[in-house]
């Protein structure tokens, strides 16, 4: 029992037992019985050490005690004596006290606690606790630094034939500048898991058909895939690029219906491009060595020089030096951006041609500078995010990683409070542009954004969003979905994706078309449709049948944790 100056009255506290309910009874730490009790002074001011057990330091504890002591009688005496005021004798007793306790040693005692307080807290639900971004763990490897060789060419050793642009002459919508944004406020923050998963390895020819037939695929829908690549090199333009608009491919001679009007050829070749990419061939290796090469070469060809970077949105240039005058003829957007992007991306990650390391990191910067302070993307730099155009950019963004390109942190913290602000039920749906704009589409958007920004598996709100996406058949008029969904769906696995694939692939087997010159390609009646066209809707369907290796899954076992 510890003695204390004051009064006599005492509190009991006792050993912990299944009465008090903030505390869980079951506890290992709990003492089995109240036995065991501490007296503490309600009053005390201050507490005397009980002495120690052995003989030599029973000895100095005495003779300290009995120095303290006389001081303190000598002290009383004074006091008593009315020679001194009692402010002067308080601080003397005060400083005396201080001294005393900073000449003290205090040693390690061998006796056991003689009384603890522990405890636990517990949670009714521990699975509906949110997981925030910045508390996931970073993996090594995820951006490369400043001096990543990637970056470091100089530009007069590419783009021989495009145009340098003077910044100062274009006038182009401006976005707070990442240097603006508070580095230190990043510096000691986890990396956002980007890069976990989700690489290309299953595209390597050798690996290819095998991960088609055990992820989902068939024999059928690899010669569907096979079959429509086929009839996409047949339309492609002489100068290496592809155009929405059929009716002027000398290869077709409008022998094909359903040609779209969107003027974008950086959109166009793009999409045709990363079909091509998607069932493992590249530049350099399978039987479209030469088609590829020459849509590349298009896509380098049309990257305009800007004070953002490398524009990809299909801008041409006609100055008058003399006049003073430039004119910017436009006929693309970020999603062309974005969509040529993530083909020099995935391209330079396959093949590490060193003649595509300096296109994909200027068009790589040219999505950094463009986003809106709030997060997202939308059609022109700097403008309000909508959920479509940002699940591009990411996408873009996400290649560039995988191609160890440089891509500053915060453009990923930014990216997710853009998609807290357009989500609802936590982040299990999400909206166009603000949560009450709800689309089966936009929450794929979304969710897939979510994997790719470092959500984990297990998220209460990705666990539901999930759910219901896997609920939700594939629409026969609605690739944007179904490419979308495909994807998302095949990362998070189980058998919501098994019952969903097989009705998204037989669907997509058996709408090809088999006859005369648009053997191989697709096309949907459906509220996009006629802007892109037979074009449009063959990608997306060749791009959706090849989601059992273009991209890892991010939540397999094997690929989490592995950065690119």
């Amino acid at each position: 029992m510890a003695a204390a100056f004051g009064s006599p009255q005492a509190v009991v506290v006792s050993s912990l037992h299944a009465d008090n309910p903030s505390l869980i009874p079951d506890s290992p730490a709990v003492a089995p019985t109240a036995a065991a009790e501490t007296v503490i002074d309600a009053g005390a001011t201050s507490v005397i050490e009980q002495p120690p057990n052995s003989t030599s330091n029973l000895e100095t504890y005495q003779r300290r005690l009995s120095h303290d002591s006389l001081l303190l009688v000598w002290f009383d005496r004074w006091i008593l004596a009315d020679k001194s005021s009692s402010w002067l004798a308080s601080a003397l007793l005060h400083i005396t006290a201080v001294l005393l306790l900073s000449l003290t040693i205090f040693r390690h005692s061998d006796r056991p606690p003689q009384a603890w307080l522990d405890g636990a807290v517990q949670s009714d639900n521990l699975a509906a606790l949110d997981a925030e971004l910045n508390q996931l763990a970073s993996e090594e490897g995820e951006v490369s630094l400043a001096n990543n060789p990637a970056s470091s060419l100089p530009k007069s050793t590419w783009l021989a034939n495009s145009m340098l642009v003077d910044p100062d002459r274009i006038e182009l919508p401006t976005t707070s500048s990442p240097a603006s944004f508070p580095i230190d406020s990043t510096e000691s923050i986890d990396q956002p898991l980007a890069s976990r998963g989700g690489g290309m390895d299953g595209r390597s020819l050798e690996n290819r058909h095998s991960l088609a037939l055990n992820g989902g695929g068939t024999a059928e829908s690899e010669a569907a895939v096979e079959l429509g690549l086929k009839w996409l090199a047949a339309h492609q333009f002489d100068d290496g690029g592809w155009r929405f608009d059929l009716s002027s491919c000398p290869q077709c001679a409008g022998a094909c219906r359903n040609s779209g009007f969107i003027q974008s050829t950086t959109g166009s070749t793009g999409l045709a491009l990363l079909c091509f990419l998607g069932a493992g061939y590249t530049q350099h290796e399978g039987p479209y060595q030469e088609v590829i090469a020459k849509g590349l070469y298009f896509l380098i060809d049309k990257m305009l020089l800007t004070s953002l970077g490398g524009d990809l949105r299909d801008r041409s240039v006609i100055a008058d030096r003399n006049a003073g005058i430039t004119l910017i003829l436009k006929s693309g957007d970020m999603y062309s951006h974005a969509i040529a992007t993530l083909t020099l991306c995935e391209s330079y990650a396959m093949s590490r041609d060193e003649s595509l390391a300096q296109p994909a990191q200027e068009a790589i910067d040219f999505i950094v500078n463009a986003q809106h302070e709030k997060g997202g993307w939308r059609y022109e730099p700097g403008e309000p995010g909508d959920t479509s155009v940002t699940g591009w950019q990411l996408t873009a963004l996400k290649s560039g990683l995988l191609a160890k390109l440089h891509i500053p942190r915060h453009v990923w913290y930014r990216a997710a409070e853009y998609l807290d602000s357009v989500q609802e039920e936590r982040g299990a749906t999400y909206g166009y542009q603000e949560p009450s704009t709800k689309r089966r589409s936009m929450s794929a958007v979304g969710l897939l954004s979510r994997m790719m920004l470092g959500w984990p598996r297990n998220h209460p709100p990705m666990l539901k969003g999930m759910a219901r996406l896997a609920d939700q058949p594939p629409e026969q008029n609605h690739i944007y979905f179904n490419y979308y969904a495909a994807q998302a769906l095949h990362h998070f696995g189980g058998k919501g994706w098994l019952r969903w694939n097989e009705r998204m692939r037989q669907y997509l087997v058996e709408s090809q078309s088999n006859g005369g010159h648009e053997r191989g390609s697709w096309y949907f009646q459906e509220s996009w449709s006629d802007r892109g066209g037979r074009l449009y809707t063959t990608t997306m369907a060749i791009l959706t049948l090849e989601v059992y290796y273009r991209y890892m899954p991010m939540y397999r076992e094997e690929f989490v944790g592995e950065g690119p």
